[in-house]
């Protein structure tokens, strides 16, 4: 970029002497004297931009106006640098020295601030500097607007006002502090069901040991919200088997030649074939199988909802296991996680100790031997106690009533029930509308749980239990939102033998997915505690599959490479191409800045298209 400036203050005469051979000449600029020279670099402050000429003030106060074609990339009060390249007559050719000297983001805000006459106040210079950091244009219009913009949201992060802002995504109170949540990565459901539930238990404590004669209402109430719905997929296994041994015994009492099973021994056995080993989060393979059969297409083009089209992935999750499942018993790696039950089970829940101990203190209660017994051995699931504690809850005295609200074991299972109900399994990811079903529950039991102190006591004595409800309830508002652009959705995983956190996010967008239904591309992102961080990301293209994993640890990277192979194969066996990387991870994905802002519009940069980056 060649400056031409033949408007320079010189002194013509003393120009004219040796000019065209000499590669320095001298120049009169006012009451000063420049001395230029081939090769250097003239540094100041542009004090006028007027087409495509740019006038450069130098700091001894001498200045030159040169013609620059791209002259209004630059700004009044800015510092830039070009260099000499040519030294003629009445001419200096000159090229712009690019990224150096520019302003940097400080001089930028103050600057601005100053042509839009408004104060330097740290709020002001937030805002401009989020439009800066959002490439938006810093126009006295822009940064009014903006000012007034944030002003309705005075306790709020600016960053995220002017962000939401850039994306055109609703702006209330509660999307503002929800948006901020997911900024700062303290978005995941699982983390906040765990404080929910401790709030519950705390509330079942205080009401049991203060107010003891309302223990049985607020009890079957809170029973009544946790027994919601029908049991999971795998309580169904154990409800089979159960079902299964009960009629072999009715026919050995008969008089066939069907030799018994132990029953306890036979739940047990069936839980361990359904909730084998932890694998070391071996779910993770299987979560790595999602992806859409081709029969499948049409039917996720025709979805309807934010979370029909997600439930898709997952219709082939577990198919071809058993062969993943032995290789990583195998490597050693697995074994010291294994149980013989599922997390509905009381054996799941609670330690030998506190099952026995628990089972003595409802000696005196009225229930069943045979669900103490099952209490006791651990193969009772947490709803078939609760309901039948439920069913007795009316005939207990206060008392009764009271230690059984305070007691820690009772309230670890309805802990537990709860974030059951609010979890998905891999299977349960195959069953149509499953998502859909869970997070309509959760949107009502927040719901409900927002506002149980009022309705139960009339007034709002537990206010912990109620901000938490509702800042969950409002995460979920948030989320199905988003979806209405972005389709992305959170994944409390209940796999094998913990929760995990997981977020899906269809990277490609709907309008190309609507023309195009038969190429997707999504990441599966999964917190576990033994693989630690892995991001799956799968690319399908009709029946040609690729899925790269990113993973965080060197340990984690060798168990998939020696066990990657058996989910090629499984892939492979339902007839797709499958390909597979392994890579070490090199950054976390965050929800906002590298996938609800990817595609997102910047504005119209003007004049302050600034290199930001000195």
């Amino acid at each position: 970029m060649a400056i031409i400036s033949n408007s320079i203050q010189n002194n013509s005469q003393g120009a004219s002497s040796g000019i065209s051979s000499s590669r320095s000449q001298t120049y009169r600029s006012g009451s000063s004297t420049l001395h230029l020279q081939e090769g250097q670099t003239l540094k100041g402050v542009v004090s006028d931009v007027h087409g495509s000429e740019i006038t450069l003030s130098m700091e001894d106060g001498s200045s030159f106006t040169g013609k620059l074609p791209d002259a209004s990339q630059y700004s009044i009060g800015q510092k830039a640098a070009f260099q000499i390249t040519s030294l003629d007559q009445n001419t200096i050719y000159m090229k712009a020295v690019n990224g150096a000297y520019l302003l940097d983001i400080e001089d930028t805000i103050e600057q601005a601030l100053e042509e839009a006459a408004l104060p330097k106040s740290d709020r002001n210079i937030e805002v401009v500097r989020s439009l800066l950091q959002n490439q938006q244009s810093i126009s006295r219009e822009n940064i009014m607007a903006s000012i007034q913009l944030c002003a309705r949201f005075p306790k709020a992060d600016v960053n995220a006002i002017i962000t939401m802002k850039r994306l055109n995504l609703p702006m209330t109170q509660e999307s503002v502090k929800q948006f901020e949540n997911y900024q700062n990565q303290n978005h995941q459901l699982l983390n906040k069901m765990d404080s929910l539930t401790n709030d519950i238990g705390n509330m079942l404590n205080s009401i049991g040991s203060q107010v003891p004669r309302l223990s049985a209402e607020i009890g079957s109430r809170i029973l009544a919200m946790v027994l919601e719905g029908n049991p999971t997929p795998e309580e169904q296994v154990l409800l089979e088997k159960a079902a299964s041994v009960e009629n072999t015994l009715l026919e050995t009492a008969e008089g066939t030649d069907t030799v018994p099973a132990d029953p306890n021994q036979t739940a047990k056995t069936g839980t361990a074939e359904t909730g084998s080993a932890e694998e070391v989060d071996g779910d993770a393979a299987k979560l790595a199988e999602t992806v859409i059969s081709p029969d499948d297409a049409a039917e996720a083009e025709q979805a309807q909802g934010p979370f029909a089209r997600m439930k898709q992935l997952f219709t082939t999750l577990t198919d071809g296991n058993a062969a993943a499942r032995t290789a990583l018993t195998e490597s050693g790696l697995s074994e010291d996680f294994r149980t013989p039950f599922i997390h509905e089970q009381t054996g799941f829940i609670l330690s030998p100790e506190e099952r026995q101990s628990f089972s003595a203190f409802l000696s005196d209660y009225p229930l069943s031997d045979e669900c103490k017994q099952a209490l006791a051995d651990g193969t009772a699931t947490a709803r078939q106690l609760l309901s039948e504690i439920k069913n007795m809850l009316p005939d207990l005295s206060e008392e009764q009533a009271g230690k059984l609200l305070t007691s820690k074991s009772f309230q670890n299972l309805v802990k537990a029930q709860f974030i059951s109900g609010w979890t998905v399994s891999p299977e349960q990811l195959k069953k149509e509308q499953a998502l859909d079903t869970i997070y309509d529950k959760m949107s009502r039991q927040f719901e409900s749980l927002s506002h149980f102190s009022e309705q139960v006591l009339g007034k709002n004595v537990f206010s912990q239990l109620t901000q938490h409800a509702s800042d969950m309830s409002s995460n979920l508002d948030f989320m199905k939102m988003m979806n209405q652009t972005f389709q992305y959705i959170q994944l409390p995983l209940r796999l094998q033998n913990q929760t995990a956190h997981g977020d899906l996010y269809v990277m490609t967008r709907k309008e190309a997915l609507r023309r195009n239904p038969g190429k997707l591309s999504v990441l599966l992102h999964l917190d576990m505690d033994h693989l630690g961080t892995l991001d799956i990301q799968i690319l399908k293209e009709n029946t040609a599959v690729s899925a790269n994993f990113f993973v965080s640890t060197k340990e984690t990277k060798d168990l998939l490479e020696r066990n990657i192979e058996l989910l090629n194969d499984a892939i492979n066996e339902q007839g797709y191409a499958f390909t597979s990387q392994l890579s070490m991870k090199q950054k976390d994905m965050d929800v906002v800045k590298d996938f609800i802002g990817a595609d997102a519009p910047v504005g119209d940069l003007k004049r302050y298209n600034f290199d930001l980056r000195a």
